[in-house]
């Protein structure tokens, strides 16, 4: 029984071998008799139908020029039917199977589009056929497609704008790492783009709220701290700065504050040396913090024989400084409201004596005596 299973499939393993070449001939052209289909249904304006078809050639075309074809073919008829996921994966597919007869740099270029098309709120139909209701969409899509974007051309013109708002899509999903990480690299790979300013004043930021929510070791703070000084070495003209040096300060304040509760913690627990040096890195490094004056205090207390300096000029403010401006006066004298008159008036009832001149559209035939009654 096994060998005549073993000769029938030794037969049937020659046919297919004589069938093959017939076969891939018979699949080109029946690819070619698609994508010919595909062609007259994109010149009569159906798109939707003709990247269907093209599909069918690329899956029956036996050559690879057949199949780059067809696939160029699909990113014009998913262009032309508004779905931009779709084109998306057809520009993968031609990247990645026949990138010999590929368009890189205009691909690449279009696929940051797509992605900055998806930020600005365009999204493909959840459903085909239910494509006319409007709210019924797919997701958002712009995070998968600036990575494969930036995995083909790390270093295009477009690389640093897509950065900069794949840190900020990461941040809305409330992955903070990877934000933080695409803005590190951003500074660091395109430190001359004029996006690596705003990736200095987000990093921080970011860096600075991370340690005011619980900085165990510092390691937040002490880099937050850095790339605000940073920010003033390289932009020392950037209207921020002011915005920068506050949270320069308010920096120093959480590093001091953090010294400070450790040489808390060491004095009530009778280690007195721990807490001295813990205080006086305080006054060293910060003197202008706003611990400097009670970590001070405790080290005369624990040392007598330090001599304080002398009194500390108060400091600086921490808030940003808004100008006041005066409201500016009534024109008129409003009376009467009209949804304070218990549905008697319809319109506001303003103060005619004394020469005050009544506002646009106020009625003219209301006096005095009416406004009495």
């Amino acid at each position: 029984m096994q060998r005549k299973n073993a000769i029938a499939w030794s037969v049937l393993s020659g046919l297919l071998m004589l069938l093959l070449p017939c076969r891939s001939a018979g699949d080109d052209a029946a690819a070619t008799a698609a994508y010919l289909e595909g062609k007259a249904a994109y010149d009569a304006g159906r798109y939707h139908e003709a990247g269907g078809k093209f599909e069918e050639a690329e899956l029956q075309a036996d050559s690879p020029a057949i199949k780059a074809n067809s696939v160029r073919a699909q990113i014009a008829s998913w262009q032309m039917s508004s779905l931009p996921y779709r084109e998306f994966q057809a520009i993968e597919k031609l990247l990645s199977r026949y990138p010999e007869y590929a368009d890189f740099g205009a691909l690449v270029s279009r696929e940051y589009e797509l992605a900055e098309a998806y930020c600005n709120g365009v999204r493909d139909p959840a459903y085909w056929a239910l494509r006319w209701i409007p709210w019924l969409t797919g997701p958002d899509r712009s995070v998968e497609i600036f990575n494969a974007a930036l995995g083909h051309a790390p270093f295009a013109a477009e690389s640093a704008a897509a950065r900069l708002r794949l840190a900020y899509l990461y941040d809305q999903e409330g992955k903070i790492p990877q934000s933080l990480d695409e803005l590190r690299r951003l500074i660091r790979e395109y430190p001359d783009s004029p996006e690596c300013k705003y990736a200095y004043l987000a990093l921080g930021t970011g860096l600075f709220q991370l340690a005011q929510r619980g900085d165990g070791d510092g390691r937040y703070i002490r880099e937050a701290y850095e790339v605000f000084r940073k920010f003033q070495e390289r932009y020392p003209d950037a209207p921020e700065n002011d915005w920068v040096k506050r949270h320069l300060l308010q920096s120093q304040d959480i590093q001091a504050a953090r010294l400070y509760e450790m040489a808390e913690y060491y004095e009530k627990n009778g280690r007195k040396e721990a807490a001295e040096r813990y205080l006086a890195q305080v006054l060293k490094e910060y003197p202008d913090s706003l611990s400097a004056d009670v970590s001070e205090e405790l080290l005369v207390k624990l040392d007598r024989t330090i001599v304080p300096d002398d009194f500390r000029p108060d400091p600086e403010s921490r808030m940003p400084e808004y100008q006041a401006y005066e409201l500016p006066k009534e024109a008129t004298r409003l009376l009467i409201a009209p949804e304070r008159s218990n549905r008697k008036y319809l319109l506001p009832v303003y103060n005619l004596q004394n020469d005050v001149q009544a506002a646009e559209g106020t009625p003219e035939a209301v006096t005095a005596t009416e406004v009495a009654l």
